[in-house]
């Protein structure tokens, strides 16, 4: 492996870490507004999807969508080129 192929790795996984952390964090967020609504811990699917749709469409998510949005687009770029290009 290079020098080159190391730190490729070691950036996407710098990358993934990042991504991992925001969606989990988003995740936490859902789910502690959904229980926030209605009260119960285990809200079930339709509230969450419901949650889902606040979450797109509330201004004051526009930062944690457009970061998870950007980590997201990097994992699958990274991953292209280096299936595509860097590809033994």
């Amino acid at each position: 492996m290079t020098g080159a192929e190391i730190t490729r790795l070691a950036l996407m996984g710098v990358v993934f870490l990042l991504w991992a952390v925001s969606m989990f964090s988003t995740l936490f967020l859902l789910r502690a507004r959904a229980e926030k609504r209605t009260g119960r811990v285990f809200s079930g699917p339709i509230v969450f999807l419901k949650e889902i749709g606040h979450w797109l469409r509330a201004p004051e998510d526009k930062l944690r969508r457009r970061n998870l949005g950007v980590l997201t687009l990097a994992l699958v770029v990274m991953t292209a080129t280096g299936a595509f290009l860097g590809g033994r």
